[in-house]
């Protein structure tokens, strides 16, 4: 391919849905710091103190205190110690999100299931549209990968280019346009290969999960026993504090984080967290209990991962920057900052380099015109779902009180 090939693929790619794919970056860039977000707007997001230590016993005292009736369907400690904890409780027919401090067990306030990470996280990784959502954002990745290598061979002697001084932007000027965006594409090559990775591998995944190909750990033989017994009705489940105990009991080394009771009584209850691993996220390491009893029916430690269990598991720190602490997510939301620049910047200069010889629709194209159309159906149908949070019409967990 010659160079004006390489341009006009390079053109195309960006164009085919340059809309889509510059929502998908800003969506992403403002989900991967959407729990800061909630932070800065609302004190009940926000730990007293920024302690590692998580105090089970007080958070199940103050739970009991204030809720009675009620059941708790899971608790999750974030990985960034001063945001609260998060306890998502079964009260009557309703659910609701109970939001306490960590290290005290202090109740900060409650909320419902609409709130900005869900409104975020929903709109970036599928466009509220389940599988066929999912699907048009993870297929995006192959248009990133073209823009990737195409870029080498749109910009000759790249390497050079990386301290070059841009021209100051013009509105109408493209040749400023075109400073920033090779500029800042340089710099941000990094990432947009990382966005491009991790984007193949979900779309892999979502294919595998259509086709209902095992590609994760199969379950402890201890917990497939378990589930083919009879149910054990009659029994009461094992309190907060109880399964926290049992857990680190049998997982000495790892930093709890999330627990989770059942729907029913012949489901284990399971405890995530962290260990000493790299790029892994909460659910690679994890304890599965006799939700009666609190006997240990399996252990899973993400340093024992195959291969595809383990990309699997580390897709997603590596997409949103959440292994290590604020500092990596805001050097992510920065770099998705600029990322959405540079597309949004090769967008605009294409209708520049048009604009005086064609309408807008025939400069879009079908396909932009569609992607136009899917970002603002996707946009609607967010706004009007993301308050929507199913409660289970039975959980097998203590009733608090």
């Amino acid at each position: 391919m010659n160079a004006k090939s390489w341009f006009n693929l390079h053109s195309w790619a960006g164009l085919f849905v340059g809309v889509l794919l510059f929502v998908t970056c800003v969506s992403g860039t403002l989900a991967t710091l959407s729990h800061e977000l909630e932070y800065l707007t609302d004190a009940k997001y926000r730990a007293l103190t920024s302690s590692a230590s998580t105090n089970y016993p007080a958070l199940e005292n103050t739970l009991n205190k204030h809720y009675p009736q009620a059941q708790l369907l899971y608790i999750q400690r974030h990985k960034q110690d001063y945001l609260a904890i998060e306890a998502a409780l079964k009260v009557g027919d309703s659910f609701r999100f109970v939001y306490l401090d960590a290290a005290t067990g202090r109740l900060l306030g409650e909320g419902e299931w609409a709130r900005i990470s869900r409104f975020l996280r929903n709109w970036h990784m599928n466009l509220s549209m389940g599988w066929t959502g999912k699907l048009i954002v993870t297929s995006l990745s192959i248009l990133l990968v073209i823009l990737l290598v195409s870029s080498f061979y749109v910009y000759r002697r790249w390497w050079q280019g990386f301290m070059k001084k841009p021209a100051a932007l013009s509105l109408g000027k493209r040749s400023s346009w075109s400073d920033w965006h090779k500029l800042l594409g340089l710099w941000s090559l990094w990432f947009i290969a990382v966005m491009a990775i991790t984007g193949v591998w979900y779309l892999v995944e979502h294919g595998l999960q259509t086709a209902k190909v095992p590609h994760y750990v199969s379950s402890p033989p201890a917990l497939s026993e378990f589930k083919k017994q009879s149910p054990r009705k009659g029994l009461s489940p094992i309190s907060l504090a109880a399964t926290y105990e049992a857990a680190q009991q049998a997982f000495p080394s790892l930093d709890i984080r999330y627990i989770r009771y059942p729907s029913k009584v012949d489901q284990p209850i399971e405890v995530r967290g962290y260990n000493d691993d790299i790029l892994l996220r909460l659910r690679a390491n994890r304890v599965y209990l006799n939700p009666s009893s609190g006997e240990v029916l399996g252990v899973q430690k993400g340093e024992e991962l195959n291969l595809l269990p383990r990309i699997k598991d580390t897709a997603d720190p590596l997409h949103f920057g959440n292994f290590a602490g604020i500092g990596t997510k805001l050097i992510w939301g920065v770099f998705g900052a600029l990322m959405s620049f540079v597309s949004a910047a090769g967008i605009y200069m294409s209708w520049l380099r048009v604009k005086r010889k064609t309408t807008t629709g025939k400069w879009l194209g079908l396909s932009g015109v569609v992607a136009i159309g899917l970002v603002v159906a996707s946009l609607l149908t967010t706004s009007l779902s993301f308050t929507e949070r199913s409660v289970p019409n039975q959980v097998y967990s203590p009733i608090l009180g």
